[in-house]
Order: C-alpha cells, then sequence, then structure tokens
C-alpha cells in the first residue's frame, strides 16, 4: 500500500511539473485570433479588429434581433445583395443619423446569432476599448436573451467560444459555470493547462497530421475544388456553425416579397417553457456589468427593449414579462443608460416581421429611424460623440 500511495505521489507531481512547464511555454497554444473556422462570430471578430475598419463612433449589439434587420436594411438601401461575412455597418442609420443631427459617424454592427448579454459583456470589456472604443453602444434586446430555458450556461453560445479567448474571465466564473459541474469544468480548465487548453492543442494538432496527410498524399487536381458545401452533404455535423465568405448572403426586398412565418413559435414555447429565474438574474448581471464598464470608458450605451408580436410575448405569463420590462427599465436608470422602449411597442404591426421576433428589412427601417431620431435627441449621446463642434440640427436636448 505505501508502494502504491508513493507511486501515486510522484505522478501527481510530475503531472504537475508537465502542466507547469506547459503553461509557461504555452506550448501548443493559439492567438485568440486565429480561427479554426469562421463562424458569424469570427467574421466579426475579424473585421472589427482589422484596421481598414478604423473606429467606429456607434457599435451596434443584439441576437439575431438585431443582426438580421440591420443588416437587411442595408441591402434594401443600397439596393444590392450584401454578403453577411463581410457586411459589419449600417449603412443606412449612418445617413438617418446625419440627418437627423448633422453629424457623420461610423457604424459598426456586433449583431451575432445566440448573442445573449454574457456575450455582448465580453465583447464590450475585452474589444470595446482603447483605440476601438466607440462612443455609443446601440444594445437591442428580447426576452429569450434573458430566459431560454434550451440554453444549459453562457459558456454553451458560438460567442462565447471566441470571446472567452480574449482575456480573463474568472471574475464571471459563478455566473458563467453556476451548476456545480460546470464549476468544476471550469477550475479544471484554469488550474489544468493541458486541460484548459485542449481546443488549442486539438486545433494544433489536427492542422500537424493534416499538413503531413498533404505532403503524403496531395489533394488529385480537379477542375472543380472540394467545397465546404460538398463536405456538408458528406459530413452534415461536422463543423454545423462554419458560414464561407459569399455564402450568407441578405438580399433586397420589397413590400410586395416580405413575408410572415409563424413556424418559430414552437421554437419559442420550448423557449419559455421553464423559466430559470437563476438564468433571468445572472444575464440581468451582465447587462449591468457591460454599461459599467461601458460608463467607465466613456461610451453611452442605448438600451433598445427590440419589438417583438403579440403572438410572441403572449408565450410569456404576465409576470414575466412584467419583470423583464421593469427590470430593463430600473437597470437602465440606474446606470444612466438611454432606454428606448419599443418591446409592445403599437408603432410596429404584425406586417413588419417576417416571423414572430424578426423584423424584416422594412421593420428595420422603422426601428432604426426611431432609434436615429431618439440618438440624436439625448444629450448624454450626443455628447458621448462629442459634438461640440458641430451644428446639431434637430437636437432638442431632452432625454427620453
Amino acid at each position: 500500500m505505501g508502494i502504491l500511495r508513493s507511486k501515486f505521489f510522484i505522478s501527481v507531481v510530475l503531472f504537475a511539473a508537465v502542466s507547469s512547464l506547459l503553461a509557461m511555454t504555452r506550448l501548443g497554444n493559439i492567438a485568440p485570433t486565429d480561427f479554426p473556422i469562421r463562424t458569424w462570430t469570427g467574421w466579426a471578430v475579424d473585421d472589427f479588429l482589422s484596421d481598414r475598419k478604423g473606429r467606429p463612433q456607434v457599435v451596434f449589439m443584439g441576437s439575431s434581433l438585431v443582426l438580421v434587420p440591420v443588416a437587411g436594411v442595408d441591402a434594401d438601401y443600397l439596393k444590392h445583395p450584401i454578403d453577411g461575412s463581410r457586411h459589419h455597418q449600417s449603412q443606412y442609420f449612418e445617413d438617418q443619423f446625419k440627418r437627423a443631427s448633422g453629424m457623420q459617424v461610423k457604424t459598426f454592427n456586433f449583431g451575432l446569432p445566440g448573442e445573449m448579454p454574457s456575450d455582448a459583456y465580453l465583447i464590450t470589456k475585452f474589444l470595446l476599448k482603447g483605440e476601438k472604443r466607440p462612443d455609443v453602444i446601440v444594445y437591442g434586446v428580447g426576452p429569450r436573451d434573458f430566459m431560454d430555458s434550451l440554453l444549459p450556461s453562457p459558456a454553451a453560445t458560438d460567442p462565447y467560444q471566441y470571446l472567452n479567448r480574449f482575456g480573463d474571465v474568472t471574475s464571471h466564473r459563478h455566473l458563467i459555470a453556476p451548476e456545480w459541474d460546470q464549476r468544476l469544468n471550469f477550475e479544471l480548465g484554469q488550474f489544468v493547462y493541458p486541460y484548459g487548453h485542449k481546443f488549442d492543442f486539438s486545433v494544433t494538432t489536427e492542422r500537424i497530421i493534416a499538413a503531413a496527410l498533404n505532403e503524403i498524399l496531395p489533394a488529385p487536381k480537379t477542375d472543380k475544388p472540394f467545397t465546404i458545401q460538398d463536405r456538408r452533404t458528406l459530413f452534415p455535423y461536422y463543423k454545423q456553425m462554419e458560414i464561407a465568405s459569399n455564402e450568407a448572403f441578405f438580399r433586397p426586398t420589397t413590400p410586395e416579397t416580405r413575408t410572415f412565418d409563424n413556424a418559430n413559435l414552437k421554437e419559442y414555447k420550448k423557449r419559455y417553457a421553464k423559466l430559470n429565474w437563476r438564468t433571468f438574474t445572472h444575464q440581468m448581471k451582465f447587462l449591468a456589468d457591460l454599461m459599467n464598464t461601458a460608463r467607465e470608458r466613456g461610451t453611452q450605451v442605448i438600451l433598445v427593449s427590440m419589438p417583438i408580436t403579440d403572438l410572441n410575448r403572449d408565450l410569456l405569463e404576465k409576470g414575466t414579462w412584467n419583470s423583464y420590462k421593469k427590470s430593463l427599465k430600473v437597470l437602465a436608470q440606474s446606470k444612466d443608460a438611454t432606454f428606448v422602449d419599443l418591446g409592445d411597442s403599437k408603432q410596429f404591426a404584425l406586417n413588419d416581421f417576417m416571423d414572430t421576433v424578426h423584423l424584416h428589412s422594412g421593420g428595420g427601417m422603422k426601428l432604426l429611424d426611431i432609434v436615429a431620431q431618439k440618438a440624436a435627441g439625448d444629450r448624454r449621446v450626443m455628447s458621448a460623440l462629442d459634438a461640440t463642434n458641430s451644428s446639431i440640427a434637430g437636437l432638442k436636448g431632452g432625454q427620453l
């Protein structure tokens, strides 16, 4: 028994020594911007950090509730299809805001599919800083962002997989990994270098093997190269989130071609099926920390309660909806954020939506018109944009 204990102790010491050595040398570690595959998140992060983009004064954030209408509006406005992997601005908003305020601004659209407040907080903390710090954040939220019962934890989103690599998230470990098994997994990743960097090791290993195989068995020359679509046909569940350039287009529409479909009601019944108040409060905490971080850096937040249809809102219990509305309002007031409450606004009708939660491009234009006018009329926003040397048409000095 004594020999077994000695061997176990020696094994633990050796493992700890090897792990420490790997941590010091950072063997196998890849840079945060070294994306093995490109999802919506990877394309957006790469575009935002690129030197050619400069500093945006206004950054949009949110889930597909923001991504879809903002991008769709530009397709209509510019009268040509836009590539979702490359187009991360709102030309329409820039022009509308200039008309309302007299000021020219540059925008960036950080709307991402499935983006939660936890993801938006990481974007703000790790990316919207220094030379890339915007003057204004326009953050559009919906009920799903705070009460998605299908989401096991904040660490389960695609944006999180990219964003957590840009800095230390341990201060929010209790929010990121609320369950004991999630917390154990998180802590192991912090203390055991090979385990915490298993993704890096797997990517590095895959690249080494792929390079070796390409040397031994080079791909045959063909007139038709193997594409992502070919791979998806053969392996439909491999790298499901990946999108390629010139693959995800937003195309111009007209009032005659825009349609409404309520099929996603079934999906949202599942999302709202069992309200987890811990998820609700944790995501509200992330939103509060986002606002705190922005305010410390001199960035004004415009919090937009995004419009959704009565069909979708009726899936929620009245008390749940009221708690959501009240929490947003109180939080915006306490953090001195500009609040635009459109959640159940009568300014939007069913024919402004493509489904029960997403505005189509026509509804998106209405949304951006409202935000542009509200922003131009808010002293805090205009002060953050440093409008002192501009002649601001339409600035009335009132609060929203």
